[in-house]
C-alpha cells in the first residue's frame, strides 16, 4: 500500500518561478501567473494536472484553493434598504460592531442570504463559516478554521450611510481575534479607507469596503474550534443611520 495522508494536505499558490521543487505527497500548488495546477506525487515532486479537462482543473481549484462565503441582507431580496443601525450621540467617535440581519430563505422563492462556497478544508474543519446572528450585541464573526499560515483573505462589505449633520466622516475596519496559542495574544484591527460625506447631511452615501489580509500564525487553525475570527466595525464622527447590505469573505487557501 502506498503512503496515505489524512486531513493533512496543504494547498499553496504563487508564481510559476516560485514553484517548490519538493512538497509532501498530496500537497498542491497553483501558479497564479500562468494558471497551472500541480499535485505532488509519492516522490514529493510536482506533477502538472494535464490529463483532465479545463472544467476539471477549475473544479479542483474551486474545491481546494479559492472560495468565499457571502452573507446578504434583505436589500437583495426586495427590501428598499439594508439592515438599519442608528448612530446616536453616545455612539459618535466609538467603534461599533455592525448590525445586519441575514435574509432568511423563503419557501418556493429563494434559498436566503447565505452563500457558502468555502474551500473543502474549511468546510471539513467547521460546517458553519460564521457565528453570531448579526443583532446588536451578537455580531457576525467569520471563522477562519481550516486556513493555514500561507492563506490569505479579503473581507468585502457593502453599506450605505445617511448622516444627520454636514461634514461627517465614516471610518471602518476589520477586527481580528487571535487563536488561544497566539503570541502576541492581543486581538488587533486593520483599518480601511474612510468615507468623507462632502455633499452634506441627509444624503445616501454608498460605501464599498475591501480589506485584504494574510493569515499568518496567530489567526490560522490552532486546533479544533480554535482559530482566528474576524468581524466588521464602523465609527462615525456624526449621528446618522447605517444600512448594511452585505458582507463576504473571499478566500485563498
Amino acid at each position: 500500500m502506498g503512503k496515505i495522508r489524512l486531513n493533512n494536505i496543504k494547498h499553496y499558490t504563487g508564481t510559476q518561478a516560485e514553484l517548490p521543487a519538493t512538497l509532501p505527497y498530496g500537497d498542491t500548488y497553483f501558479s497564479t501567473d500562468e494558471q497551472r495546477y500541480f499535485v505532488y506525487n509519492e516522490n514529493e515532486e510536482p506533477r502538472e494536472i494535464t490529463s483532465g479537462s479545463i472544467d476539471e482543473v477549475e473544479e479542483l481549484i474551486k474545491t481546494n484553493i479559492q472560495g468565499y462565503i457571502g452573507l446578504l441582507s434583505g436589500v437583495y431580496f426586495g427590501d428598499a434598504y439594508g439592515t438599519a443601525q442608528t448612530i446616536a450621540i453616545e455612539d459618535v467617535d466609538v467603534w461599533q460592531d455592525v448590525v445586519m440581519t441575514i435574509q432568511a430563505p423563503v419557501l418556493g422563492q429563494h434559498a436566503g442570504g447565505i452563500s457558502d462556497e468555502r474551500v473543502a478544508d474549511m468546510k471539513t474543519a467547521n460546517t458553519q463559516g460564521y457565528e453570531g446572528t448579526g443583532a446588536f450585541g451578537d455580531p457576525i464573526k467569520f471563522l477562519l478554521e481550516g486556513m493555514v499560515v500561507q492563506s490569505a483573505a479579503t473581507l468585502r462589505t457593502s453599506l450605505t450611510f445617511v448622516p444627520d449633520e454636514d461634514g461627517g466622516r465614516l471610518d471602518s475596519r476589520i477586527f481580528l481575534e487571535r487563536h488561544s496559542g497566539a503570541s502576541p495574544s492581543e486581538d488587533f484591527p486593520i483599518n480601511a479607507a474612510g468615507l468623507a460625506m462632502e455633499s452634506g447631511a441627509d444624503e445616501f452615501y454608498p460605501h464599498l469596503v475591501n480589506v485584504q489580509f494574510f493569515v499568518g500564525d496567530t489567526i490560522n487553525t490552532n486546533g479544533p474550534g480554535d482559530a482566528g475570527k474576524i468581524r466588521f466595525q464602523i465609527k462615525s464622527d456624526v449621528t446618522g443611520t447605517i444600512y448594511m447590505n452585505e458582507m463576504a469573505l473571499f478566500i485563498q487557501l
